[in-house]
């Protein structure tokens, strides 16, 4: 099997479907082909073969999708850099994953050998090597995990991994089908946005919205102009959205055609999905993921979503609570996640992946609580109780009091160090700065919350840090937080 030649199986019998549309031009299925049968040429001309690394970092376009099948049909590895990853991170990665080759339009990255957009399109007397036959197992793609709190690193996904994707959560879920246009505010490169902008939309017969920018005007814009009628995104966007349609800045009737949308990437606050509802009219289907499952193993029912819940285990999907292999309703611990698609492991890290993956089982980091209906609901992350004050901190319980304000649509809280090395407990709030709102949020935490989870510093920005798939950067905001702490004198 080769995942170009199954993604690409339809492109002679239905020469019209189209496989994305955009401020740049619909894309047929068929045109896809051929543009992926050049960067194969052009690769192999320059001496990539199977099992070299090629690392992809071009703007989320029809270019990226036809780069990244060139890369599968000849064999090759596809290590893929978010459009909006910072130079220093990306520079590391590439060289981290071994990188033959480089596609890129940016002048801030650097491999042995580079090819541009100019060079993909023109294949010259270059020959189409063909498709290379691949077995399931065979590595195709080098996912970077999120960033969110730290250094990435590259989780190894084959072959086998997109089909599985697809006859899962794509047929058991997403249940989308021809006629359908999705729209992602993830990147192609993160693997929340390779399944929406890519190979969800292609194994159902439908069409991906590329291009534009991932906010909620362009988002209003693409449902518009574009027929999107499936959006995925993750908490901050969706309330960045409910404050947007609220405050009439993008109208409400522009997602009435919209029949999926989709959170996923982090914790979906109750209050969010209440917004979004009360504003758009959506109802969020809520699930979770990761770059080393490259694919959701939990989430909540297509037809009646709810509030507050992650959902249940998808279809093909294997899932338990660290330390009980039959969990009671009420027991709460570390979900473990087993299934076709988790990763074969974390590229050159066996101690790492020794940690990640035991006995067939991946450790995700999530915290969940099983429900009475044996769905699970979002309790937390490992590590994110902390101490501070000599007490512990959980940062769920000052999260829901800050979003509780109208003005609040997003909050994050940590343990930042003050200038003395001491760990303080900081929130950061997305919202629209007003000269009281940090009072009104502390006074709020006053009331509600016991004295030692009353946030020592809030701080209000417009819009919260954010990785290629959306989630929340915590390494930056805690950079915010302590560089605010020693410039206020909080002790």
């Amino acid at each position: 099997m080769n995942l170009a030649a199954t993604l690409l199986a339809d492109a002679g019998a239905d020469p019209g479907r189209l496989v994305s549309v955009g401020d740049s031009g619909p894309v047929g299925l068929r045109d896809l082909g051929d543009r992926s049968r050049i960067v194969s040429a052009v690769l192999a001309a320059h001496g990539v073969r199977a099992g070299d690394v090629v690392a992809l970092a071009l703007p989320d376009r029809p270019a990226w999708i036809a780069a990244f099948l060139g890369i599968a049909r000849i064999g090759a590895i596809a290590a893929l850099v978010g459009e909006g990853m910072g130079a220093d991170r990306a520079r590391d990665l590439i060289t981290r994953a071994g990188a033959r080759m480089l596609i890129t339009e940016r002048d801030d990255l650097t491999c042995d050998q580079t090819l541009g957009m100019r060079d993909l399109r023109e294949a010259g007397s270059a020959s189409d090597p063909g498709v290379r036959d691949m077995s399931h197992g065979d590595p195709l793609y080098l996912l970077a995990t999120s960033g969110s709190t730290g250094a990435s690193k590259w989780a190894v996904h084959v072959h086998g991994d997109i089909p599985s994707c697809i006859a899962t959560y794509g047929r058991r879920v997403l249940r989308m089908g021809p006629g359908d246009v999705t729209w992602s505010v993830a990147a192609l490169a993160t693997s929340y946005g390779l399944g929406n902008s890519l190979y969800f939309p292609i194994g159902a017969g439908a069409a991906a919205w590329l291009g534009g920018e991932r906010d909620p005007a362009g988002a209003a814009h693409a449902c518009q102009e574009g027929g999107v009628n499936a959006m995925f995104g993750v908490p901050t966007f969706w309330a960045r959205l409910a404050r947007h349609v609220a405050e009439g800045r993008v109208p409400a009737d522009a997602f009435a055609a919209v029949h999926l949308a989709v959170s996923a990437g982090e914790h979906l606050p109750e209050a969010v999905w209440r917004a979004v509802e009360a504003t758009t009219g959506m109802r969020l289907v809520n699930g979770l993921g990761s770059s080393e499952a490259t694919n959701l193993y939990l989430s909540d029912r297509r037809g009646s979503p709810g509030p507050g819940r992650v959902g249940w285990p998808v279809p093909g999907y294997d899932v338990r609570i660290a330390g009980s292999e039959r969990p009671a309703v009420g027991d709460e611990g570390e979900l473990l996640v087993r299934g076709p698609t988790v990763m074969r492991g974390y590229l050159d890290d066996p101690v790492a992946t020794g940690k990640a993956l035991e006995n067939g089982w991946l450790h995700t980091g999530d915290v969940v609580q099983l429900e009475p209906d044996g769905g699970y609901r979002f309790v937390g992350r490992n590590g994110d109780v902390f101490k501070a004050g000599a007490l512990w901190v959980d940062p769920l319980k000052v999260q829901v009091v800050l979003l509780d304000d109208p003005d609040v649509y997003d909050a994050v809280v940590l343990g930042a160090e003050d200038p003395d090395g001491v760990t303080r407990l900081v929130a950061v709030v997305a919202a629209q700065p007003t000269p009281d709102l940090e009072g009104r949020l502390m006074a709020a935490c006053h009331d509600r919350l016991e004295h030692h989870l009353v946030p020592r510093l809030i701080l209000a920005t417009d819009t919260l840090p954010a990785t290629p798939s959306g989630k929340v950067r915590r390494d930056a905001i805690r950079e915010m937080a302590t560089s605010a702490l020693s410039d206020r004198g909080v002790a």
